[in-house]
């Protein structure tokens, strides 16, 4: 298992022990997954995004009293780019990696007893891992190696989350459609060249819960 998918896992777990440390003062527990698209652009700079949009995975939600509820999620994205520089050599450059957002969030929900809007504010650190595939030509000018891998060491990132949206009760479903948006503290990808290129810091998306309600 990656690196970060060990690191994604123990945060997870510690974060899952804290809701249950908390769960003699809930009112309900529920526990589903959440799913969405990225709704901004997630690199600036000389290199094409070859990321993936979507982001999904598991949350828990611990609902407390006058209206209050605390929920963890653990998304996971696909990170990718690729850059091309032409300066004396050409080198070009592609990254596929596993990035791991672990919000903690406070919601406040209206008392209206089916659909019941909300507000939601919180923090979320992100790890990124992964492996970055490089070549370099002609082979006289590239000291003799015209090919490699490295893997990335990205710092960890961490985000203020800010959000709403509306939860639709059925029975025991809980159907959440909202919107977030996240705004990290560094450029995690952050590549300094001839052709330099960053990671976003500033990040939208749309996402939408579906979950069962426990008790």
């Amino acid at each position: 298992m990656a690196l970060a998918d060990r690191a994604g896992m123990r945060f997870l777990f510690l974060s899952l022990l804290l809701v249950n440390a908390c769960a003699g003062l809930g009112q309900s527990l529920t526990v589903g997954v959440v799913g969405g698209a990225r709704l901004t652009d997630d690199l600036t700079g000389n290199a094409t995004s070859e990321s993936k949009r979507y982001a999904i995975g598991p949350e828990v939600e611990l609902g407390l009293p006058f209206g209050l509820a605390v929920e963890v999620d653990a998304l996971y994205r696909r990170e990718g780019y690729s850059s091309v520089t032409n300066y004396v050599v050409e080198s070009t450059a592609n990254e596929r990696a596993n990035s791991w957002e672990f919000p903690i969030l406070v919601k406040y929900k209206t008392a209206f007893p089916v659909v019941k809007p909300f507000v939601e504010a919180g923090y979320a650190p992100r790890v990124i891992k992964g492996t970055i595939n490089s070549s370099c030509s002609p082979a006289s000018l590239c000291g003799g190696s015209t090919q490699s891998q490295l893997g990335t060491n990205w710092q960890t990132s961490h985000g203020l989350v800010l959000g709403g949206g509306v939860q639709v009760g059925i029975g025991r479903l809980r159907l959440s459609p909202e919107v977030r948006y996240t705004r990290w503290n560094n450029a995690a990808i952050n590549v300094i060249t001839n052709f330099s290129f960053q990671s976003t810091q500033n990040q939208v998306d749309a996402l939408v819960g579906l979950g069962w309600k426990m008790r």
